[in-house]
């Protein structure tokens, strides 16, 4: 609409003349304008509305496409992980030579484990073994018969502490090694546990050296270096894990603490749950 304005002047156009008259204003259509038509107007609005809709696609398909680079980069990311993981986990391979330490922990979670600890130990490679993450109701003749082992083993050299994850295990460990004096370990536990084990170790840890020997469960690969279906479900299990751990350490979001009851207790003797 265009607005007019006379001031005692005539104007008019070919639908009406206008009278002259005191000051006053005038409304007119684009379609009173001579020369201009309503199809004129719309074909003028019509570039406008289509620059916006443009514009704003343009922003959607760059918004789509920023949103896929980031997925992909993220796949890259967790994809080429998990392959250094699976590598590292290779690499763990038990040493063929293994040198004396101060103590022996193994982390509970498998019979193997256990057998591979208390082997280490019988050949003289510590004096000691702790065995961490017992099952409270687990007895000392329970665990003698599952790793056929004499008693007197148990009585003289092995001690227990019943924490419930991984960071229990750790700091355990490290009340254990400052309660005997150790500055050397050697840590048993299985193959896919270990890159996490150590993470943790030596984040809460004060002990000087630990010795990785890993445990690998022959039921999880189909060849020395491909994982079967079940393994393949439990390294990708442990790989978020991992990821949970490296997650916390960069944020400082500390995992809650599960350890039950702090508790290190000689297995000859009752646990008493006294601290030391």
């Amino acid at each position: 609409m265009l607005l007019a304005e006379t001031h005692g002047h005539n104007f008019t156009d070919s639908a009406s003349p206008m009278p002259p008259s005191s000051p006053s204003f005038a409304l007119m259509s684009d379609a009173t304008i001579p020369g201009w038509s309503s199809q004129d107007a719309k074909a003028k609005r019509q570039p406008l509305e289509h620059a916006r809709l443009h514009s704003a696609g343009r922003w959607m398909r760059r918004g789509l496409l920023g949103v896929g680079i980031a997925l992909l980069l993220v796949a890259g990311y967790l994809g080429g992980g998990f392959l250094r993981f699976a590598q590292e986990i290779t690499m763990f391979a038990a040493p063929a030579k293994i040198e004396r330490a101060d103590g022996i922990v193994v982390l509970t979670g498998g019979a193997a484990r256990l057998d591979q600890a208390i082997d280490l130990l019988k050949t003289g490679l510590a004096d000691r073994l702790l065995i961490s993450g017992v099952n409270p109701g687990t007895s000392i003749d329970t665990l003698s018969r599952l790793t056929a082992t004499d008693r007197s083993w148990f009585d003289c050299c092995v001690d227990i502490d019943y924490a419930a994850n991984t960071v229990g295990n750790a700091e355990m460990t490290n009340r254990w090694a400052r309660l005997r004096g150790f500055d050397e370990l050697i840590l048993v536990t299985s193959d896919y546990h270990m890159p996490r084990s150590l993470r943790e170790f030596d984040r809460v840890s004060e002990v000087r050296t630990i010795i990785p020997y890993a445990v690998r469960r022959a039921d999880l690969w189909s060849s020395s270096s491909l994982p079967n279906g079940m393994g393949l479900k439990v390294l990708v299990t442990e790989y978020a894990k991992l990821l949970a751990v490296r997650f916390r350490d960069v944020t400082g979001i500390e995992a809650r603490n599960l350890v039950g009851g702090r508790r290190v207790a000689a297995l000859g003797q009752q646990a008493t749950g006294t601290e030391d």
